[in-house]
């Protein structure tokens, strides 16, 4: 008969956090390699077609309101239209990464820059403010350990990063190298001193930035020591579920689940001594949709994950609802597709609100954005970001997620309204759900959504156009009840 094991020793088993020594490395393929090798495959070594600007970049222009205390760095993938660019809102990006100088690791030099010498992005950026980054790509760790295990082809990939960044005007560089083996983990800190050091020999206002992993799974990085010598880092706060997932699940769960980003942030990076002041918290503006075997909750998946796009995720969520999971803070949907169960797990407005506002009130550095153009010129992710910048999300405004969900107005960001706001709203049941614009003589001036909705929590976009300056009520109708906030609309500047 097999001895059994006391329930204390079990409780501290099932409470133990393995260390990377201790747990296999997981097989993942993160999403900035994903992504890449996909595109890689269409375009070789070419860009997109579109307009290119050979000319040497503007010089950077200084910021009318001065040097962000709150950096939003965005990575700018080269797969993006050849026009997406102009969308972006630069009054609340800082930085943006040019997606990225792949390394040849024969050389150290490159297989391609992606369009970094005749990217029309650089001065356009500038001109507004953005500082812009070259990130350079290695992924692997056999090219790893190709690269640094070798000085001279190190000072090869650090010259030439240098000559790229001084004929562009560059403000620094972004060293994406992803699966560092343990084996190397000294070489990554000797390579990083190297960097900076013959970069900012030459360009002392350079900025020099590492993406990192959420787990240290490989104990390949010395965070610490990275942090010490590199400006800041950028934790890649996703790929917590990935496309070869056993079960679906969330990307990027705030909390919940036995690893999150909060843990991540305590434990691999805080508690491990990088200061929160040199540090930003990577968000996806990604999901992944599964084949699963049926509708529950994290079902079981039947196939590999196609990543989505945040835009491709929001004509998605218009035919099948969503449920907010209060447990990991990460919408999530079920759906067929013909007789197949499909599973999504994405983010909103609502959930990278309080990614994005995690960060800011634990003093961290910033954040950042797996990538840029996947909003597709929509305007609410970016309204997030300026509330939680302006400091406007309160935990009034924007609780928690209590466990139990009721039928409520959560928040209306921005209050008042200068242009668009994000009304963030609970409901316990399925049903239908009106969301109205009264005016302060109680008349209807707008309805915002009328339709069906799945319990839990979701977002709708209020409008300016037609609204007078002035006070209006926003009245939430719901199976379970009724709910009124009042808000603001602004006059003109």
């Amino acid at each position: 008969m097999p001895s059994r094991i006391p329930v204390t020793i079990l409780l501290f088993l099932l409470s133990c956090r393995w260390t990377p020594a201790q747990v296999k490395e997981p097989q993942v393929v993160g999403i900035h390699q994903a992504e890449s090798e996909y595109y890689s495959s269409i375009y070789r070594n070419s860009m997109p077609p579109g307009e290119i600007s050979p000319e040497k970049p503007v010089m950077l222009k200084s910021r009318k309101d001065g040097e962000p205390a709150f950096m939003v760095y965005g990575w700018h993938p080269y797969w993006a239209t050849s026009t997406a660019y102009i969308y972006y809102d630069y009054d609340v990006l800082t930085h943006i990464a040019h997606f990225s100088y792949e390394v040849d690791t024969a050389t150290g030099s490159y297989t391609t820059i992606r369009g970094w010498d005749t990217t029309p992005l650089i001065s356009y950026a500038h001109q507004r403010g953005v500082k812009v980054m070259l990130t350079v790509t290695n992924f692997g760790s056999e090219r790893n350990t190709s690269i640094l295990t070798d000085t001279i082809k190190q000072w090869t990939l650090i010259n030439t990063v240098t000559s790229l960044l001084k004929s562009r005007s560059g403000d620094g560089v972004n060293f994406d190298f992803e699966v560092v083996p343990a084996s190397m983990k000294a070489n990554m800190v000797d390579f990083c001193r190297r960097a900076v050091r013959g970069i900012k020999t030459e360009l002392p206002q350079a900025e020099i930035s590492l993406a990192t992993p959420a787990v240290n799974w490989s104990d390949g990085w010395d965070l610490q020591a990275l942090a010490e010598i590199c400006d800041y880092l950028i934790m890649m706060g996703y790929n917590y579920y990935w496309s070869g997932s056993s079960t679906a699940g969330p990307v990027a769960p705030l909390a919940g689940e036995n690893y999150n980003i909060t843990r991540s942030i305590r434990e691999d990076y805080l508690d491990e001594g990088v200061p929160g002041s040199k540090l930003l918290l990577g968000m996806p503006w990604y999901g992944y949709d599964w084949p699963v075997t049926g509708s529950a909750r994290k079902a079981a998946t039947t196939g590999t994950g196609t990543s989505r796009t945040y835009i491709s995720t929001i004509n998605l969520v218009a035919s099948h609802g969503k449920t907010f999971d209060s447990q990991t803070s990460v919408p999530w949907m079920s759906y067929q597709s013909g007789t197949q169960w499909r599973q999504m797990w994405f983010e909103d407005s609502l959930s990278l609100l309080l990614k994005a506002n995690y960060a800011k009130t634990g003093n961290l550095a910033g954040v950042g954005i797996w990538a840029l153009s996947y909003e597709a010129g929509r305007p609410e992710l970016w309204n997030g970001l300026k509330a939680v910048i302006a400091g406007t999300v309160s935990s009034d405004d924007n609780p928690a997620l209590p466990a139990s969900v009721g039928n409520e107005i959560l928040s209306i960001n921005p209050n008042p309204v200068t242009d668009r706001a994000l009304v963030s709203y609970s409901t316990e049941r399925q049903g239908r759900v009106t969301i109205s614009v009264i005016d302060a003589g109680g008349r209807l001036a707008k309805v915002i959504t009328d339709g069906i909705a799945p319990p839990g929590i979701h977002t709708e976009t209020i409008v300016k156009d037609g609204l007078l300056p002035g006070i209006y009520f926003c009245v939430l109708n719901t199976p379970g009840g009724r709910s009124v906030k009042r808000f603001a609309v602004a006059e003109n500047k």
